[in-house]
């Protein structure tokens, strides 16, 4: 498998980063919506919510670095080229999807890093402490906590709509869009 994309089908960098980002952003949700509703009624409880939350930012931060690192090389490298036959309302409802995407990519852990500073909480990645973005501030907290959990409801929203776009290219119009992306798909050329 050739390392960059081709005009038939994205390298294994490029499905690296795909599948890789989907699997952390997949855990960040699960875990975010696990950990929200985690009591903290007592010190046992609140370090093992806390824990979590720990987790979270720090695995969130390293989805966004990712992120920035995945629109380098998708800035950097061809993207495939889609099918021929695919109208121009297709063509332009795919390129806004990938648009969507990436802009939910960074707009999460970036809202989930202003709550934490609007908060005066700590985000620290694996031990490096990350500056606050921010002062204190309680409405902009409260903000940016909502903001963080819709979100995380349009992020999977856009998830659900990228998949079935994709099963709809594979099973309906029976192209090579899916298989492109595919971890043993389409080879490039």
């Amino acid at each position: 498998m050739a390392i960059k994309n081709s005009d038939s089908s994205y390298g294994s960098v490029a499905k690296i980063f795909h599948w890789g980002m989907f699997l952390l952003i997949l855990t960040l949700v699960v875990v975010g919506f696990y950990m929200h509703g985690l009591p903290a009624d007592t010190p046992e409880q609140a370090t093992y919510k806390f824990g979590f939350y720990d987790l979270h930012k720090a695995f969130g931060i390293l989805a966004l670095i990712l992120v920035a690192l995945r629109l380098g090389w998708r800035l950097s490298n061809p993207v495939p080229k889609m099918p021929e036959n695919m109208r121009k309302i297709e063509l332009f409802s795919a390129h806004a999807m990938h648009v969507l995407l990436y802009v939910l990519m960074f707009a999460q852990p970036i809202s989930g890093w202003l709550r934490s500073s609007y908060g005066g909480h700590a985000v620290e990645m694996f031990g490096l402490k990350i500056p606050a973005l921010v002062g204190k501030d309680k409405a902009m907290e409260h903000f940016f906590h909502e903001a963080h959990e819709v979100l995380a409801f349009a992020l999977i929203t856009a998830f659900f709509l990228h998949v079935g776009a994709g099963l709809y290219h594979h099973f309906v119009r029976k192209d090579d869009v899916l298989r492109r992306m595919s971890p043993h798909g389409a080879p490039s050329e």
